[in-house]
């Protein structure tokens, strides 16, 4: 019995596209992996802020 847990056809797509933005991103310590995490993480925020006024109004800051 393999140590690996099965893992869901979603979730090993979602495992390659991380590998792949790993090795296209040029990764290669552990503070490569930092920056990019908190690239991502402020990425969402910004996102997720402009999103809640949208919900809020029923419009976008845009229109």
């Amino acid at each position: 019995m393999s140590s690996r847990k099965k893992r869901s056809p979603e979730e090993q797509a979602r495992r390659e596209k991380i590998r792949e933005l790993l090795q296209s991103s040029g990764v290669s310590s552990m503070e490569d992996i930092q920056n990019l995490f908190k690239e991502t993480i402020a990425e969402f925020m910004e996102n997720g802020l402009d999103a809640e006024p949208d919900e809020e109004l029923g419009y976008s800051k845009y229109d």
